[in-house]
Parts: structure tokens; sequence; C-alpha cells
């Protein structure tokens, strides 16, 4: 073991192995110096990403963890391992080295549309087509485009929109499913009443090009003659009892009322 000196750093003989303490100005060392420290070469930062720790010497069996700054994704390994290869040389397990790709902007999901693209990297125009019926409508209406953002994100996202759903009278229904909440242009929506009322209105309505309906929802309106309501459970049954009423029979299942007939 040598003394180096903390001033001319140079190195003498150390004292013996029975000495309890060192005379000042000399520290205990070993006679290696950085430069000669078996380290892994420095791994590298990837561009767009950064690395965990950030400096430092890379010892054998030092790890070190790689990330990407927002709107990038990680290509390659998120890990590396300094190790000691058969030559007694030091390296980077795995060899390869990642780097931080640009992250793409998923396919929208888009009601009622065509999405022309697959891939969509930062800057480029969603190219989209609605189906026939629809019309395409962007929330800033002074800029009818989207584009996908640097983050992954779209801007200015369009709709393939129809006409909206239009309201039914309670004491009928339309030809439409339940689920259905925009119509194509062109659709035509008709109006039924319940036994027992009539309609007011118009009994059909048309989705126009301007996306509105022709006319107004038409009502049902009682007829003369007494009307009662009766509950079974969770479903509800309209009843009119009129003169020339005598029986009641279930209607198909499709219809939640029941009809009157004559005997």
């Amino acid at each position: 073991v040598a003394v180096c000196d903390s001033v001319r750093h140079g190195c003498r003989k150390a004292p013996s192995l029975g000495s309890t303490y060192l005379e000042a100005p000399f520290l205990l060392s070993v006679n290696v110096g950085f430069d000669d420290l078996p380290v892994c070469a420095d791994p590298g930062v990837p561009e767009n990403g950064f690395r965990t720790p950030g400096g430092g010497l890379f010892l054998e069996r030092s790890v070190t963890q790689f990330h990407c700054q927002d709107g990038f994704t990680l290509q390659g390994p998120t890990k590396r391992l300094c190790v000691r290869h058969l030559n007694g040389t030091l390296g980077w397990i795995p060899s390869d080295k990642p780097f931080c790709a640009q992250e793409d902007c998923r396919i929208p999901q888009i009601d009622d549309a065509e999405i022309h693209n697959r891939t969509y990297r930062h800057g480029d125009k969603l190219i989209i087509t609605c189906h026939e019926g629809f019309k395409i409508r962007y929330p800033d209406l002074y800029n009818m485009v989207s584009l996908c953002r640097d983050d992954g994100t779209w801007d200015n996202l369009p709709l393939c929109q129809g006409c909206l759903r239009p309201l039914a009278s309670s004491n009928g229904y339309a030809n439409i499913s339940e689920l259905q909440t925009s119509f194509p242009v062109g659709t035509v929506i008709s109006y039924h009443c319940f036994p027992g009322y009539k309609l007011e209105g118009a009994e059909h309505l048309e989705c126009l090009h301007s996306l509105i309906w022709s006319t107004s929802p038409p009502r049902c309106l009682a007829l003369e003659g007494n009307v009662s309501t009766l509950r079974e459970g969770d479903s509800q049954l309209q009843r009119v009892l009129l003169r020339e009423v005598t029986s009641w029979e279930p209607c198909s299942a499709q219809l939640p009322f029941l009809e009157c007939t004559r005997p």
C-alpha cells in the first residue's frame, strides 16, 4: 500500500500494519487512478429522452434506465446492465441502444365515418369521409381541419352528424330503435298512438339536408272515454274503456300495449 502526499501527489511507503494511525499530511489511497478503473463506456442518452442515473462512472453491475419525453415512445430496452465479458472487459447488455420515437396519433373512433389512412404522425391531417346521409361537423367552425399533435392526440376532432333523435309522445311510439341517436339525411320516421289516443300533427317526419326534421313531432291525445292506468310489476299498461270494447287481448310482443277487439 502506498501513502500519497496530498500536496506533491507523490507516493511513499506506508507505515507498518501495526501502526494505529498515519501521520499527516499523508492520506491512505489505493494505487489506482480513476482512469485505470474498469468501467463500462457511457451508454448515451436517447434523443428526446433521458436516463437515470444521469452521470457518473458505470462500474460492473451498474444498471441504467432510459425514459422518453412526453409525445415520444421508447423503442428498445428500458434497462441496460454493465457486465464483465469472458475476455475481462466490461460492456452493456443488451447491446442495443434504445431510442425515442415520436408517438403516432391513434385512429380516432368516429361513428358513421370512414377513416382512410391507418397511420398518422405529428402534423398529419385526418382524412375522413362520413357515411351516406351524414355530414362532417368540426368543433371549431372556422377551422375545418383536424391535425395530429406532437403529444399523440388529435386537435379539432370532427363528428359525422345526422338529424338528432326527435321527441316521442308518451302515449305513442315511432319506428326507430331505442339506441339510435342520430339519423342520416333522408330518414323517414312514422309515428303511431296507443289504443285510445289519436294523432295530432304530421304522421311522418323526414331528416332534411340541413340536419333538421321536416316538421315538429306529433302528439297523441286521449280519445273521449275513461282512461285508466294499471301497473303490473315494472311494466305499465294503458287501458281505454270505450263503449264498444268488450274484451282485451295482448298485442304482439313488439308493442308495449293491449289491443281491444270486438266480440
